[in-house]
């Protein structure tokens, strides 16, 4: 039965049905039992009446019921779109008085499995946007912890990848519409890890859906990360699983890499963190010879060359599969192999075991890549059904990200710009930051961690869609030194000078090396 379920979620049938299910979903709320103001009519009931209204063979109203103290109205509300879907969702609205006519939409983490806080009853402002998000479906394989084990259904499957959040786009909209009696003048959507792929798949199968989007450190090259994730545990483990490196051996070879380019990096990275996270060949062997020099035990057995590999590209039979972690990332010495809910599904899938990850070769990934790929990876270069409505997306990736490394951001986004006709043109439609010392939340990033510029970040996307401004800076705080530093478009970065004023700098770009397998994605 496993081998038949994989089967069938990957068969092009599922992806039909899909696609036929969306399509359906679109044409009835855009001109079905529901009118629609832009087409010059009133809903006939708003407020939680029209709230309400919105119930049908899909959606389900669970509550509806004021929250704070500034008027603000909370609607959870439940979507199933077959048989093993259970997609919970939230929406936050403010007073009409009070709205500001923009519809947002907001991203979870991890596998999801809870809805995120919107904290819209703790806002102030003269007025606020209609906020929703989602549990992106995955509540009955990850509470409890249950999901640690399981193996997700097909359908939790589909809603996790890219189906919840488009969903909840859909009704959300609708619930604002009949809730104020006029729909969104401008629609906005913000997630960061796990809410950077659901950004992805919007933008990617979508484009309609929202006019701006933000995707801080995303997780939307599914294959590579996980490609990237397992030769990581691989070499820092032996043959039996057993860890190889200590904490402290992982953190000497991290610091290594900041001290080693304390003599070349500008002010104010210099002896902080890298100012850049790619390096050279060369740049590697010096580091790891500091880290050696710090920590002698490195010197053992094949160490020295683990760790090289660990931050080197990975090339099997002539096709790059992963491109490594950046120096100066604080990597764990012992990572949790079996919290991979999609990995652990499709392998079990194959009644292929996952005692360890020793079980699992190039092969097997490579396997994944080409069956798995068109669903979980949101990572294509052809966006050009969003820019050419004017969607504007917004990219970032941290250089000491130990979650998603850098590399594969930045490949994805060269072949955005070389699809679209160069760097310039790209720019029109989608910006790339690319920030020193962020690391991923969890993590320890020497200037910080997590949604790093998050306010800068929604600020910035409302001003370059309804004004036309496009930002040619992000601000980040770095929590260690407090101080605020600007982040440059890529491939720029601000310096300071002996006066503390910021220069912009170019530096070199990077060239798409990911093999095409491992990037095979929807539509591609």
């Amino acid at each position: 039965m496993k081998r038949e379920s994989n089967e069938i979620f990957h068969s092009g049938f599922w992806r039909t049905f899909g696609a036929g299910l969306v399509l359906c979903i679109l044409a009835f709320s855009q001109g079905g039992c529901i009118a629609s103001v832009a087409d010059g009519n009133r809903p006939s009931a708003t407020g939680s009446a029209g709230v309400r209204s919105v119930a049908d063979g899909i959606c389900s109203i669970t509550s509806i019921k004021p929250i704070g103290t500034n008027g603000v109205v909370r609607v959870d509300f439940t979507l199933s779109a077959e048989e093993g879907s259970d997609i919970r969702c939230r929406a936050e609205l403010p007073p009409p008085g009070k709205w500001d006519g923009r519809f947002w939409g907001k991203g979870n983490s991890g596998m999801g499995g809870k809805i995120p806080k919107l904290n819209l009853a703790g806002m102030t402002g003269a007025t606020l946007p209609a906020m929703v998000t989602t549990d992106l479906g995955t509540l009955a394989v990850v509470e409890g912890r249950a999901g640690a084990t399981s193996i997700w259904p097909v359908a939790v499957q589909r809603d996790y990848n890219w189906r919840a959040t488009h969903l909840m786009t859909v009704y959300g909209k609708r619930i604002v519409e009949m809730f104020y009696g006029k729909p969104a003048r401008k629609a906005y959507f913000v997630g960061g890890s796990c809410g950077g792929r659901q950004a992805f798949h919007e933008a990617m199968r979508f484009p309609a859906d929202y006019d701006g989007i933000v995707a801080s450190l995303p997780a939307n090259n599914v294959i590579p990360n996980r490609m990237g994730k397992w030769h990581l545990w691989r070499m820092t483990h032996d043959d039996e699983g057993r860890v190889l490196f200590t904490k402290k051996e992982m953190r000497a070879v991290a610091d290594a890499a900041v001290e080693f380019r304390a003599a070349s990096d500008p002010k104010p990275y210099a002896g902080h963190y890298l100012a850049d996270g790619r390096a050279t060949e060369a740049d590697l062997d010096g580091m790891l010879a500091r880290a050696a020099e710090k920590c002698p035990s490195l010197r053992q057995s094949d160490k020295m060359a683990r760790l090289k590999a660990i931050h080197s590209p990975v090339v099997v039979d002539g096709e790059c599969l992963s491109l490594g972690f950046a120096p100066g990332t604080y990597l764990g010495n012992k990572i949790r192999v079996n919290n991979d809910a999609l990995l652990r599904t499709w392998l079990g899938a194959k009644d292929i075991a996952l005692t360890n990850w020793c079980n699992i070769t190039w092969k097997h990934l490579r396997e994944l890549a080409r069956e798995a790929g068109p669903e979980m990876n949101a990572n294509p270069a052809d966006l050009s059904a969003f820019f050419s409505r004017g969607g504007k997306l917004i990219v970032t990736t941290g250089w000491e990200d130990q979650s998603i490394p850098p590399g594969p951001v930045v490949d994805h986004y060269e072949r955005i710009c070389a699809h679209e006709g160069g760097l310039e043109k790209t720019m029109e439609h989608c910006l790339l930051f690319c920030m020193p010392g962020v690391a991923h939340g969890g993590g320890k990033g020497r200037a910080t961690q997590g949604a790093a510029g998050a306010p800068s970040l929604r600020k910035s996307i409302v001003e370059w869609v309804e004004n036309g401004k496009a930002p040619d800076r992000i601000i980040v705080r770095d929590g260690v030194r407090k101080m605020d530093y600007p982040v440059a478009t890529y491939p720029g970065l601000f310096v300071q000078d002996g006066k503390g004023e910021w220069t912009r700098v170019e530096r070199p770009r990077s060239k798409p090396r990911l093999s095409p397998e491992v990037i095979s994605g929807y539509g591609r």
